[in-house]
């Protein structure tokens, strides 16, 4: 043992901070800058070619582009460079050592002393940032870093060009800088905006050099500081602007004596571009503009070619200009830059490794003869890596990030593998280790994976499988198989896994080796691990290639899920993590919480987008929001919804915030996309991804949701946790939200409860209920009662009413204006049936009193039942069961004749004899179709003797529950009767609108009919049925009518099906598409497409193939177009909103009607050609009162905004916002 570690080793400590990303013009730290720089072959390229431009005087163009991936050293190359020029204040003596240590720099050196040139001025600006600089024009950041190396100020943008104009044209700059006025100087003045002004008004007035000079009065002054604000524009800083600029500079400088260029340095060009066309444009147009005008020497960098970028934008490359003046700096070199920056040995650290190398066995892999690798030859350098172990690595990460994404470079490079290495000594304490220690593979596999998402799930669920199997050799093995399995140009051989798991200098080979030899096989017993025995040496593969290209599908499938879909079940996800609780969006529940009975409640969803500013109101419950998306769509909708809920208006309760990271939005469009894409068939391996990858997930929403914070409208600060909190916040929420809501204390069972109390009321039966509950109710139990209570309050509300509907009385507990809000559906059954119970008011459904005590109960389980009834409140005592009249009628469908019940009953009988296959039948497809509640068994058995031939007894078809059944046979008789019943053939028509069209109303309407708790009408089915096919046809109609503006005249879904098959030949649509879709981005005609497709093939267009689209909403969009792009005298309307919405983003960038307008241009929803209109209406009166204004003084951007302005307050009023609620008042009252 030793007290030496592997930190000391080294020059610096491998644990240190990591410097932020080399910024081309930041050299505070030159030295060390230089001792990390290593000098490539393709460097002392870039650094012969640039001093070939530097010494040029003709008029070719003096431009080079260096491309190079990101992180191989272009950045810390071109800030040399700068450093090179020995024109940077204060590191004029370092440029003589970067030339005595790289031939390269000699070579620059050399050609620029020997150069017409006597001061190369670096002008150098790195645009990696381009959120930064996305207000600015190229030619102004050039222009801001003239500034900056003249040491002119350059914020405010006018204060730059006040001072370039105050030197260049009086040569009064560093006068003015030695000035101090009350205490400042003028950089000073410049940090305080609203004390830089009138500093300058006082100072440069005082001054003895400003006279005879504009700068010698206030009033000068302020001429001059608002003529330089006329001259600079952040958006329209134009190349000549900057060309003019330069070339006085250049001019005023020489007027020394001696000669000046200026260097102009674009760093990250490539990612200044982006993919988008007018910043390349502006590329193209600045260089263009310099190199015509004053051609000074340009070095661009950037992470791919800029020729491709040519290429990719305009189409055309033209081999000869300017732009294909390329030098490619080769990635390859990015572990050597890692080695120098932060492998850098002390040198006594250099001699204790070479000493522990000496000692250890042959660790170098043998590679493939069709590597790549060029050896470097400097294992002291490399350690306690091998010789070959950053080029690998580099290598897998490479091969790594190929899985999730489509590249055609090299995306890995230096500083990814600096923090990898970093991450080694540090989230693995390898600083604290001994000398002699070697990194052995299987801990690379573990560092990739905390550090990195590069190893996908279903390799770590491998390597997972592997650990629950094997031993800890196994998984090692395993985890250096994964990796090697990423690249090809090293064998999986023995040997090789051998040496990449030597984890020390003092490793016995040999026997590492036979553990190694022993563990494959376990592996391969296990199948966990494949052998190729047809080369020699032989060699290993772990995972089979089924399962890696079937979670290459898997991806590609997720890539492409809409997003609609992520949604629907990320909602199914959080619900099935509390389903107790949880509701379907906008689906009243009610629970016992927190100590309040039958509590109201729904849950809303929104996932992945922004909250409704005008939620849809409610009024029967407590309305929680679960919002669940990124952390910045969650602060914004979180201040939206408290806006929108806040005060008596307010119409949600509670918001449920969820932050879903994007790894997790990730593994669930895998897991959708798994889902979808496995087979019944699949593999035992692939069903226990499917659900490993599902628990996950699940478990993950569940930890998400259970520590969700909760907020309310009236409350900035979080209400608590979903898990700790929720019932409490609800409850809170009910107590406040409705303050007489009637609850009961026992459970409602109403068929039993409604018979109990009718036996109650008639003096044989006990109260059903609490104590508590007759309190609420106004029952007195003694002496069988009402008196008071509820059941009064009911009864006086309604004092005067003859007939009341359902539809009223519910409006009472959740209608806007309800009385009794938040009352739960079984309390106020219960109030019904205890006052039709005691007889103060009757049921009646279709015009018909109810009397069966079972059937009034029966009736109170639904809303839409009791929605169907109505309530009558001067109710007449009659007989509480069917007589045998009724059964008759109902039974027959007719009143029996005469007044002889025995004829009635032989009637009956021979009825029941004649049609005792139909009864049978249908009392059996009754028991089928229908819950078990509704059952025709005991009319069957009572009918049973006559459908035999013999006598029915009256005294059994008139009790409970006879007639009532015989009601309901009375509905299914028709649903049910002839060959080809109704009732199966709606049940198709359902199966196609399901297929078709699971989301129409009339689908709703239809699954609703035939759900199996009541029995429909016939008129009901059949007019569901009608509208179903009506629904069809006009699907189809409207798209012909869209694409030919004009009715079809066919009838049937097919030939309506063949008539839009013909009019998608007869119109030439895909290139119509094309237009549109070339002319306004953001909208998409897809189904539109495939249509088209399916029409010009042999195949015929299908109902199916119109309703599995889009294609109806498509062509309506396509429709839009038309009238936008169509030729008008100003031009088109897209055009003329295009052309408004330029001024309005330069003059008015905030304003209301220039948000409108950009919502317009951007799709994917068009507007209609006079909505498009009313927008460059408004746009031209917005553009019209700033002309107007323009008088105004310029202190006057100083005033406060004490409320928002008359043109925000008119487009209030003309343009209101969804769910804005509009009031005309007609009375003539006092203005």
């Amino acid at each position: 043992m030793t007290d030496t570690t592997l930190e000391s080793l080294f020059a610096r400590s491998p644990t240190r901070e990591l410097e932020e990303v080399q910024k081309v013009n930041e050299v505070g730290q030159a030295e060390r800058d230089i001792d990390e720089f290593y000098e490539t072959d393709s460097a002392r390229k870039v650094l012969t070619e640039l001093g070939e431009v530097v010494n040029s005087t003709g008029s070719q163009p003096r431009f080079r582009y260096v491309h190079a991936t990101f992180g191989s050293g272009k950045t810390h190359l071109l800030k040399l460079i700068g450093i090179a020029t020995g024109e940077i204040e204060g590191l004029e003596t370092v440029a003589p050592k970067l030339s005595s240590q790289f031939s390269g720099f000699k070579e620059f050196r050399d050609r620029l002393n020997s150069s017409h040139i006597d001061h190369l001025v670096p002008l150098f600006m790195n645009l990696l940032d381009r959120d930064k600089v996305r207000d600015s024009t190229l030619s102004l950041l050039i222009y801001e870093e003239l500034g900056n190396q003249l040491n002119y100020p350059t914020d405010p943008l006018w204060l730059l060009e006040w001072a370039w104009t105050l030197e260049i044209e009086h040569g009064l700059w560093e006068a003015v800088r030695s000035v101090e006025h009350d205490g400042m100087s003028i950089e000073e003045a410049a940090q305080d905006k609203a004390a830089l002004r009138p500093w300058l008004y006082e100072a440069l007035p005082e001054m003895d050099e400003t006279d005879g000079t504009p700068y010698a009065t206030k009033d000068g002054v302020r001429e001059s500081i608002e003529q330089a604000t006329g001259r600079i524009s952040t958006e329209a800083f134009t190349p000549d602007e900057l060309v003019e600029r330069l070339d006085r500079t250049k001019r005023y400088l020489q007027e020394s004596g001696e000669t000046y260029e200026f260097l102009i340095g674009l760093d990250e060009v490539a990612i200044y571009v982006g993919d988008q066309q007018h910043r390349y444009r502006e590329f193209l147009e600045t260089v263009d503009t310099l190199i015509a005008d004053i051609n000074p020497p340009i070095l661009g960098t950037g992470q791919w070619s800029l020729r491709d970028m040519q290429q990719d934008f305009m189409g055309e490359v033209d081999p000869e200009a300017w732009y294909t003046n390329e030098i490619p700096l080769r990635g390859a070199d990015t572990e050597i830059i890692v080695r120098k920056r932060w492998l850098r040995k002390s040198d006594s650290g250099a001699n204790t490794v070479h000493d522990l190398l000496e000692r250890a066995p042959d660790f170098e892999l043998e590679l493939a003869d069709a590597s790549e690798y060029t050896d470097v030859g400097e294992p002291v350098e490399a350690y306690p890596f091998r010789e070959h172990d950053l080029w690998l690595l580099r290598e897998v990460m490479q091969s790594l990030k190929k899985e999730d994404l489509e590249v055609d470079r090299e995306y890995v490079q230096g500083r990814a593998l600096l923090i990898l290495v970093r991450s080694l000594f540090t989230s693995f304490d390898w600083s604290q280790k001994e000398p002699g220690a070697v990194v052995a593979w299987d801990e690379i596999y573990d560092l990739i994976e905390r550090e990195t998402t590069d190893i996908p799930g279903w390799a770590k669920d491998q390597i997972q499988k592997v650990e629950n199997t094997t031993d800890e050799m196994g998984v090692s093995v395993a985890k250096v198989l994964y990796l090697l399995g990423q690249v090809d140009a090293v064998p999986t051989t023995k040997e090789n896994i051998t040496r990449l798991l030597v984890s020390s200098v003092d490793t016995d080979i040999d026997q590492l080796e036979s553990d190694v030899e022993e563990a494959l096989k376990a592996l391969m017993e296990d199948n966990f691990v494949r052998t190729d025995e047809s080369v020699q040496p032989q060699t290993y593969r772990i995972l089979s290639k089924e399962i890696v290209e079937f979670w290459d599908q898997i991806h590609r499938e997720a890539a492409g899920l809409p997003q609609h879909q992520v949604r629907y079940n990320i909602e199914d996800l959080l619900r099935e993590a509390d389903r107790g609780r949880l509701t379907a969006d906008d689906s009243l529940r009610t629970r016992n919480i927190d100590g309040i009975s039958d509590a109201p409640y729904t849950f809303r969803y929104t996932v992945l987008d922004q909250v409704d500013s005008s939620p849809e109101p409610r009024f029967d419950g407590v309305v929680a929001r679960v919002l669940a998306a990124d952390p910045d769509t969650i602060e914004e909708s979180r201040t939206r919804w408290q806006e929108a809920n806040v005060g008596d208006q307010g119409v949600e309760d509670v918001l449920i915030v969820i932050e879903l990271s994007e790894g997790l939005r990730e593994s669930i469009r895998h897991l959708i996309a798994l889902d979808k894409l496995l087979e019944p068939g699949a593999s035992a391996e692939l069903r226990i991804e499917q659900q490993q990858e599902e628990e996950t997930v699940e478990d993950e929403i569940e930890e998400l949701l259970y520590g969700a914070k909760l907020y309310t409208p009236d409350h900035n600060t979080t209400r608590g946790t979903y898990l700790s909190n929720i019932d409490s916040v609800l409850a809170d929420a009910v107590r406040e939200k409705f303050e007489n809501r009637k609850t009961l204390d026992t459970r409602l069972q109403e068929v039993d409860d409604a018979r109990t109390l009718f036996e109650f009321f008639n003096g044989n039966g006990t109260w059903p209920f609490s104590s508590d509950d007759a309190e609420m109710l106004g029952v007195k139990t003694v002496p069988r009662e009402i008196s008071d209570g509820w059941a009064e309050e009911f009864l006086n509300d309604y004092a005067g009413e003859e007939l009341v509907s359902g539809e009223t009385v519910l409006e009472e507990i959740a209608g806007r204006r309800g009385k009794y809000l938040g009352t739960p559906r079984e309390a106020l059954a219960a109030l019904l049936i205890t006052l039709a119970a005691a007889n103060k008011i009757e049921i009646r459904r279709d015009g018909v009193r109810i009397e069966d005590p079972g059937e009034i109960g029966r009736v109170m389980r639904r809303l839409s039942d009791i929605r169907d009834i109505d309530i009558g409140f001067d109710p007449v005592d009659i007989e509480g069961s069917s007589n045998l009249k009724a059964v008759y009628q109902s039974l027959r469908g007719f009143a029996p004749q005469g007044n002889d019940p025995t004829a009635w009953l032989s009637n009956l009988a021979s009825w029941a004899e004649k049609n005792s296959s139909g009864i049978r039948n249908i009392c059996a497809r009754v028991d089928l179709e229908f819950d078990e509640e509704i059952t025709l068994d005991a009319l069957r058995d009572v009918l049973e003797p006559g459908m035999a031939g013999g006598e029915l007894d009256d005294a059994v078809l008139t009790e409970s529950p006879v007639p009532t059944q015989a009601e309901w046979f009375h509905k299914a008789e028709p649903l049910f009767e002839g060959e080809e019943p109704l009732w199966d053939e709606f049940n198709s028509t359902l199966e196609t609108m399901r297929s078709l069209y699971p989301d129409a109303a009339i689908t709703y309407k239809m699954e609703d009919a035939v759900d199996g708790s009541r029995i429909p009408s016939k008129e009901s089915l059949t007019k569901h049925q009608t509208e179903a096919q009506d629904f069809r046809t006009s699907q189809i109609s409207e798209l012909y009518h869209l694409l030919t503006g004009t009715a079809p005249e066919a009838d049937s879904i097919s030939e309506l099906c063949s008539a839009v098959e013909q009019a998608l030949l007869d119109q030439d649509i895909i290139v119509e598409i094309d237009t549109v879709t070339e002319t306004i981005p953001g909208v998409n005609f897809e189904s539109l497409r495939e249509l088209d497709e399916i029409a010009e093939s042999a195949a015929d267009i299908s109902e199916s193939d119109i309703a599995s689209g889009n294609a109806v909403s498509e062509a309506s969009q396509l429709e839009e177009a038309r009238g936008l792009l169509e030729d008008q005298p100003d031009g088109p309307l897209y055009n003329q909103l295009e052309s408004r919405y330029e001024e309005l983003n330069s003059e008015h960038s905030e304003a209301f009607i220039t948000k409108q307008v950009k919502r317009a241009l951007s799709g994917p929803d068009l507007v209609t050609p006079s909505r498009a209109e009313a927008l460059v209406k408004q746009a031209d009166a917005k553009l019209q009162s700033t002309d107007d204004d323009d008088d105004d003084d310029e202190d006057d951007d100083d005033q406060d905004d004490d409320g928002p302005s008359v043109d925000e307050l008119w487009a209030d009023v003309t343009e209101p916002g969804d769910g804005t609620i509009v009031v005309i008042d007609t009375e003539e009252g006092d203005r």
